[in-house]
């Protein structure tokens, strides 16, 4: 079987080199653990169709994981132009590649746009849910941050083929009316996270991380004011580390500046550790020096950051949107709050961090389902099977 996999990965992975130190690190994409998980079954007729601004013209050239397709992201291409341009470059490369079966990864863009529209058998992964997310933050009214949305419409359309990540997607596919097939099956975790799980915890006080892009819909006010009580009800330091950049343009930089000003209105700028965008490594690496993970979004899909914290064994709390509660499996592998409730996050905090035995129970627990769900080969075999049943019809 001959399988196109278009998305956002990283290409200097996929092309089997480091990437430059000078180079803002990159959170690689759950595509790329598939791809671990189909190098793990031997599967080896795999073209990687990426859009990148480090070339001008088309290059195709042999990788660990595959045949890798770079193609061009000109000027005014994106969201400016629909993605139509954009989406030619991926057709044209699939007449060339002459695929059994196209997968597109995210619907925002111009992968699973592509998939949909090409001519070939095709599945897509929804990542995130665009209507949820400006639901959630609205852009402004005359702005092409719209256009994703309206992509997805369209995509969301004209698929047959769905993986969902949670049930929270195949949620969304009913209420679109889509009559595309839904296969339910998790992203894969990267093994460096499971690999973590098997280190010692390095003890340093009370530890929380925060894993994500930093602005408004992660609800990183929220934590930091759940900081600064559970702080005053243990009557002890809490160290807070925030692993993510800052949210882009004006609005990013409205935030970044409320959030530090309101860390110093209550007291606990000096306990916040601003990490910056971490390689996956790195990541893993500071949860293996954290006692909790911390998620206060207000909408979520299918977070990573959640599903590699339980892969390293880090008990999880987190808001009870979205698909979390498919991840999280409340009191047992992490707790749950409501979003946009300080105090109900900073009780949920106390608690674990004045329960060490509780901790390693949910920890245990969410380690265990990693391993059964989440390990890249699992992934990789039932994402074979739908593809092999989908070329069979």
């Amino acid at each position: 079987m001959r399988i196109a996999l278009a998305g956002d990965f990283d290409t200097y992975v996929v092309l089997g080199a480091e990437r430059p130190r000078l180079l803002l690190p990159y959170r690689l994409s759950p595509g790329l653990n598939l791809l671990r998980g189909f190098q793990e079954l031997g599967v080896r007729d795999i073209h990687i169709i990426i859009g990148t601004r480090e070339v001008t013209r088309p290059t195709v050239e042999a990788g660990p994981f595959g045949t890798v397709h770079r193609l061009p992201c000109p000027m005014l291409s994106g969201s400016t132009s629909f993605f139509l341009w954009r989406r030619h470059l991926i057709h044209r490369e699939l007449r060339a590649i002459q695929p059994d079966i196209v997968h597109g990864q995210g619907t925002e863009a111009e992968y699973a746009f592509s998939a949909v529209t090409s001519s070939y058998r095709n599945i897509i992964t929804i990542h995130g849910i665009m209507s949820r997310v400006q639901r959630a933050t609205p852009p402004p009214l005359f702005s092409l941050d719209h256009v994703p949305r309206w992509v997805e419409k369209l995509v969301i359309r004209k698929a047959t083929d769905v993986i969902c990540l949670s049930r929270e997607t195949e949620k969304f596919l009913v209420e679109q009316g889509s009559p595309a097939q839904r296969h339910l099956i998790p992203n894969a975790v990267a093994p460096c996270f499971f690999d973590a799980g098997l280190r010692p915890r390095v003890p340093n006080g009370f530890s929380l991380l925060f894993v994500g892009n930093i602005y408004r819909l992660k609800g990183v006010v929220h934590l930091v004011e759940a900081l600064a009580t559970a702080q005053q009800e243990l009557g002890a330091p809490i160290r807070l580390r925030l692993a993510g950049k800052t949210g882009g343009g004006a609005v990013g930089a409205q935030y970044d500046k409320l959030l530090r000003r309101r860390a110093d209105e209550l007291g606990v700028a000096a306990n916040i550790e601003w990490l910056g965008a971490l390689a996956e490594r790195d990541v893993a690496a500071a949860l293996t020096q954290t006692d909790v993970l911390v998620l206060p979004s207000f909408q979520e899909t299918a977070p990573m950051a959640v599903a590699e914290a339980m892969a390293a064994g880090v008990p999880v709390l987190a808001t009870r949107v979205g698909g979390i509660p498919d991840i999280v499996d409340e009191e047992k592998t992490g707790l749950l709050v409501a979003p946009g409730n300080s105090e109900e996050l900073a009780n949920a905090m106390c608690r674990l961090l004045a329960d060490a035995d509780l901790r390693r129970r949910l920890g245990v627990a969410g380690r265990a389902k990693a391993l059964e769900h989440y390990a890249p080969r699992v992934v990789a075999e039932r994402t074979l099977a739908v593809y092999q049943a989908i070329c069979r019809r």
